[in-house]
């Protein structure tokens, strides 16, 4: 009996060491809403009831988790904690609030850094109408360089540009600043003013990378479908790639890879789910299903 004990007893000891060796993110989440709501990450989930916490502890560092509402709404929250760091996440009807480690950069990231960039539209806009390229980059260039700036003095790492956690949301904020960028100009006919942005994008952003460009979002695709669009235009050299599904834009998608080939028969597929005709968005979505392997 003296020995069970004891060999339970090395049991935990040693579970208590390795715990301590391999540090773990702990991650609270109130539930404050007025639904129960499921929390998934790092392919798991759990199930929280109203006025409710559970504890999460995460090994392996996750980049973000999902919550759903019982009401069928969806909110993601980007993670940028390192091991050992600890945040507190009260879920609310409409919003989320933090506390603990890093809580004022999780709040910046999840709730305010989209608005630094994406409600420049209109005055990127007014640049462009009035045929001021230098203007409208100069412009654009000073709000991305604010936001980048705040992200890391909140993150506030002895490696400044080089950490991990900076190098992720500096990606996410390109991501949102392209969207607000592309989307404040281009006409049915391509302008010297147009002409002169869309060179400048390419060259100082996606040159370096062309050959490895992914779609992982429609606003992607749009930017990459417009280049290969007016590649002779632009005297682009852009890669290209077997068509996956023929369609009659091949001329353009064959500069574009499968992933964003995908993005032309996804918007197809929401476009007649969105006009209620299923006959046709079950046509795109055979083809996504079957061609492109996409999950629905």
């Amino acid at each position: 009996m003296k020995y069970v004990r004891l060999k339970i007893s090395s049991k935990i000891l040693l579970f208590l060491v390795f715990s301590c060796l391999c540090p773990a993110q702990n991650i609270t989440i109130n539930n404050k809403s007025n639904f129960p709501i499921e929390v998934r990450y790092a392919q798991k989930k759990i199930d929280i009831g109203v006025n409710q916490k559970r504890i999460i502890n995460l090994k392996n560092e996750a980049k973000s988790l999902s919550v759903f509402y019982n009401n069928n709404k969806q909110r993601q929250i980007s993670l940028f904690l390192n091991s050992h760091e600890s945040l507190h996440i009260t879920i609310k009807q409409d919003s989320v609030m933090f506390t603990g480690d890093k809580s004022a950069l999780h709040d910046y990231v999840n709730h305010r850094l989209e608005g630094d960039l994406t409600l420049k539209i209109s005055e990127y806009q007014k640049y462009y109408q009035n045929n001021d390229a230098k203007g409208f980059i100069r412009t654009s260039e000073m709000y991305l360089g604010d936001a980048l700036k705040k992200a890391e003095k909140l993150n506030n790492s002895p490696s400044g540009r080089e950490d991990i956690h900076y190098k992720e949301i500096e990606r996410m904020a390109k991501d949102r600043w392209f969207f607000t960028v592309f989307i404040s100009f281009g006409s049915s006919k391509i302008d010297n003013t147009e002409k002169e942005l869309m060179l400048y994008y390419f060259e100082k952003y996606f040159k370096k990378d062309i050959a490895t460009f992914s779609c992982n979002s429609w606003s992607d695709y749009d930017i990459l479908r417009r280049y290969s669009l007016h590649r002779k235009l632009l005297n682009l050299n852009l890669p290209k790639y077997e068509i996956i599904e023929h369609t009659d834009e091949d001329e353009i998608n064959q500069y574009l890879p499968a992933k964003c080939q995908e993005y032309y028969f996804r918007s197809s597929f929401d476009f007649w789910v969105h006009k209620k005709d299923m006959v046709r968005a079950e046509k795109y979505r055979k083809i996504l299903t079957e061609k492109f392997h996409a999950a629905f």
